[in-house]
């Protein structure tokens, strides 16, 4: 022990004689001392702030840099010298730190709280460290108040691979996604239920989180700025550009029965090329979910009716199949009724590897070339209701004597790669960029069967794939002219792309339907000659085609289609004076396949006193259907009342479609308004409120089920039914258009508060959407409630959460950090189908109560480089309604989850390093 101390001794006596304090104190240029200015060590963990007489203490253990941060202010670096005490002068400045806003005006200079629409920025750094979650889109649901994303088992089959996203409350295809303000590329995969019904969106999650600086999100229409599908708002990720600084971070969190364990562990590092500001900037993540199992109680969503007994998916127990029997059936077989318990309520089972980067070069003093992009990769499994063995029609018994529980592994690759050059030539700001994305979606079925092959069926089936691509060139000029008036920017610009989508036929036991057979009949020529005739093919014997849970792609479904958008516009920011801002934007799209399209939006802002703003924007723009819903296809099984219905969804471009009398789709259009205020009335405080409305006409959508029992179906129709064994089709359709009425609140305080810093942020969205109208085309009148149906419209309207407040504090002091946070979700109305009775289906509607969800985090720095953070997500196990029994009658109700995707309590470690 002694000669442990005496090297403890020998080490640490040197460590100490070379420790030295800094101090000092900052003011402005007025000199008036400024406390709760951020001083740190650059790239370290070594840091502090200003007290109330704007004096610092500050031990040095190692770095060259000290960086001076405030809110209004100028940040200011200043190399340490062998002094010990700096006295430092920060210059005000227009731009609020940290917040510059790129998104939504082509003008550097402007910030969010001066922009004359409305912009969140967010700052990823601090929830990366303290917030439970761990996605990027899990992170903007718990901060942003207009952006809304909810786990992907609300969808179902490939779309519960994706948490997909909205603004305003708008379609998850009516936002626009931009990465370094370059216009990303969505996703391949048509989504059935959750917020995307018959829609395609962004996958967002296919960034890693490490990989991303900040987040900006433009809460307005911006079509006339950045083109279609910018309906609802823009949303901008920032990615990292730091250098010289490892940082590692690794994640786990277990939900409340210790099922559906996640874990996510990343990797950024910065490389500085060259020596005048060039960096490549990296970062690799690996994300790991366990399968989970229905929250709530220990039995929810446990099977209640027939298991073993013929015709279960059709009755409940009688008084020839009793329960007793079924009892009897499963002890001898020793197991119980959760044998049969529905998996992944919440999360699907899923690996991911993510790999992105960030590079810039300057090559001349006023040019630089830059790069960014990335590969992610990842499995995800997703499982459907189990396949009882009295499901005699689904199930062979030979095969599954106790039924089975297929999967649906979707594997998904996503590649995206953007190059440019950007400077200046003669005083113009030019930007020349190349965006390439690709989303390639495969569906591998296991632990499944095709009950009409029998015996000779295959248990896993290779579906098919599909995949989509975009291609985008830009040319994007502008310039500040400072003696114009009190400033205006002039910006205008042209961009080519190019976007394709494919669908790749599965492997036939995927989708054929063995019992085909043609039916022959008899008929005679003028001349009294009898001949033969094909009058079509029947089914025999009744049992389910193709792999169960998702049927594969036909080689009639394969398709390779492709479209060109050429596009050009020109947009204009004027200071008319020092208190007004007045722009506008205009912008020509013309598609290879649809007609022209031109947009425009004009914005303002003025400024009544330095501490107070008013703002007001309207906005035309559109969405023009994406090559997805115009060719996918596909077969799958619903459940309606407990009953399994296979169901087809027909391309919009087949014969089908056309024989309904359903024409081909056209680009949604909108109308918006914007009018609010900006207020900061005294230093480091920010509220903003703007009210918005939002008009769109002839929106894409599913159409309700058609059934199989309408004998005054075309025959195209009657021959698609048959072909794929299917009793139920819908098609898509600009069926509806509605309107959207809400109010925006957002607020921020950040002070110093018993001798550490308290940054406090309010966020609040109150949303009204209504349906305006219904499209039936002419011969369907009699189809109203099917073209437009009660589930389609309780989507679009009621299912969405019509307020959300989100509150949160961040509280720092010394090596301690504490987040605390409650976000509310308020009450929606869930509409299930019961049938598809002709001329209106029925519904049943549940309305499910507001709920309050909090979190807190409490972090402690080990060191000047490592942090570990333990905290609790959904600290009162808040879980929403369950399920009616009246709706569930043949199983235990289940917590429904629409609002928040809430799996319950769930606690989390971290574990974070700067090095």
């Amino acid at each position: 022990m002694k000669h442990l101390l005496l090297f403890i001794l020998l080490i640490s006596t040197p460590l100490l004689a070379q420790q030295r304090t800094l101090t000092g104190v900052v003011h402005a240029e007025d000199g008036s001392p400024l406390p709760g200015v951020n001083v740190a060590i650059k790239n370290t963990r070594q840091g502090t702030i200003t007290d109330t007489n704007g004096r610092f203490t500050l031990p040095l253990v190692k770095g060259e840099t000290l960086v001076f941060s405030f809110i209004g202010f100028t940040a200011r670096e200043l190399p340490i010298t062998s002094a010990n005490e700096y006295n430092v002068t920060l210059a005000a400045s227009t731009h609020t730190l940290g917040e510059v806003q790129v998104v939504g005006s082509r003008n550097a200079n402007r910030t969010k709280i001066d922009s004359p629409v409305p912009v969140d920025i967010i700052d990823l750094k601090p929830l990366q460290e303290s917030a439970p979650q761990v996605s990027i889109t899990q992170l903007l649901q718990y901060v942003s108040p207009s952006f809304h994303s909810v786990n992907g088992t609300n969808a179902g089959d490939a779309g519960s691979a994706l948490n997909l996203s909205q603004l305003r409350g708008l379609g998850v295809d009516q936002l626009l996604v931009l990465v370094n303000g370059k216009r990303r590329h969505k996703s391949s995969n048509i989504n059935w239920g959750g917020l995307g019904n018959g829609a395609t969106g962004y996958d967002l999650n296919a960034i890693p989180t490490a990989a991303i600086e900040r987040v900006e999100i433009l809460r307005d229409g911006a079509a006339a700025q950045y083109g279609s599908d910018a309906i609802a708002g823009v949303i901008n990720i920032v990615l990292n550009k730091s250098v010289d600084q490892l940082t590692l971070s690794s994640t786990a969190s277990s939900r409340r029965r210790g099922d559906g364990v996640t874990t996510r562990t990343n990797a950024n590092y910065g490389f500085a090329l060259g020596k005048n500001g060039g960096y490549l900037n990296t970062t690799a993540e690996f994300a790991t979910q366990a399968i989970s199992i229905l929250p709530g109680k220990d039995d929810a969503g446990l099977y209640l009716g027939p298991i073993y007994g013929g015709g279960a998916n059709t009755r409940n127990y009688d008084a020839i199949y009793t329960k007793e029997i079924d009892e009897a059936i499963l002890a001898s077989r020793g197991i119980d009724r959760h044998h049969f318990d529905r998996r992944g309520g919440g999360s699907n089972k899923a690996k991911d590897a993510l790999l992105f980067f960030n590079a810039a070069v300057p090559i001349r003093q006023n040019a630089e070339l830059y790069a960014f992009g990335g590969i992610s990769h990842r499995n995800s499994q997703f499982t459907a209701v189990y396949r009882l063995p009295g499901w005699t029609e689904r199930n062979n018994s030979f095969l599954y004597p106790d039924g089975f529980l297929p999967a649906m592994e979707n594997i998904i690759t996503d590649k995206s790669f953007a190059v440019g050059i950007k400077g200046k030539i003669r005083d113009w700001d030019v930007d020349i960029s190349n965006v390439y994305g690709k989303n390639d979606f495969g569906n591998v079925i296991t632990n499944s069967l095709n009950a009409s092959l029998g015996l000779k069926t295959p248990t896993t089936f290779d579906a098919g794939s599909y995949n989509a691509s975009q291609n985008t060139g830009s040319i994007d000029i502008s310039r500040y002219f400072p003696k114009a008036l009190k400033g205006i920017n002039v910006a205008f610009g042209a961009q080519y792309r190019v976007e394709t989508y494919q669908i790749i036929a599965g492997e036939e036991a995927s989708y054929s339907k063995a019992d085909l057979r043609t039916v022959y009949g008899l008929d005679t020529t003028a001349t009294g000659i009898v001949y033969q005739t094909k009058e079509g093919s029947i089914g025999l014997n009744g049992l389910s085609p193709g792999s169960q849970i998702h049927a594969g792609f036909r080689p009639e479904n394969e398709v390779s289609v492709n479209r060109s958008i050429l596009a050009g516009y020109a947009d204009i920011e004027a200071n008319i004076t020092n208190k007004w801002l007045l722009s506008g934007a205009v912008r020509l799209e013309s598609f290879s396949q649809l007609q022209n399209v031109t947009t425009y939006k004009v914005a303002t802002r003025y400024s009544i006193t330095d501490w107070l703003g008013i703002r007001a924007s309207h906005n035309t723009g559109f969405r023009a259907p994406d090559l997805a819903q115009y060719y996918y296809t596909e077969t799958s099984t619903s459940f309606q009342q407990g009953r399994a219905i296979d169901q087809v969804t027909a391309s919009n471009q087949s014969a089908a479609t056309r024989a309904l009398g359903i024409p081909t789709l056209t680009p949604e259009k909108s109308k918006g308004y914007t009018a609010g205020f900006t207020s900061q009335p005294f230093r480091n405080f920010e509220l903003t409120a703007d009210a918005y409305l939002v008009d769109v006409n002839n929106r894409v959508g599913n159409t309700g089920n058609f059934s199989a029992t309408d004998v005054n179906l075309p025959s195209e129709v009657r021959t698609l039914f048959v072909q794929t064994g299917t009793t139920q089709a819908k098609f898509f359709y600009n069926s509806f258009s509605t309107r959207t009425k809400g109010l925006e609140i957002t607020g921020s305080y950040r002070t110093p508060f018993r001798n550490g810093t308290l940054s406090l942020l309010l966020g609040a969205n109150f949303v009204k959407n209504e349906v305006t109208k219904v499209n039936t085309p002419k011969g369907l009148e009699a189809y109203r409630y099917i073209i437009f149906n009660d589930g389609e419209k309780a989507r679009v309207t009621s299912q969405i959460p019509g307020q959300k407040i989100t509150l949160q504090g961040i509280f720092k002091k010394n090596r301690l950090t504490y987040l605390a946070r409650a976000v509310y979700f308020g009450s929606v109305t869930n509409a299930s189908a019961l049938n598809a009775t002709f001329p209106k289906p029925d519904y049943f509607y549940q309305k499910l109560k507001p709920i309050w969800v909090a979190d807190v985090s409490v972090s402690y720095a080990l060191s000047k480089s490592i942090q570990a953070t333990l905290g609790v997500n959904n600290l009162f196990n808040e879980l929403g309604d369950y399920s009616d029994p009246k709706l569930s009658a043949l199983n235990n109700p289940s917590v429904i989850g629409i609002q928040n995707g809430s799996a319950g309590i769930q606690p989390f470690v971290r574990v974070t390093a700067k090095l």
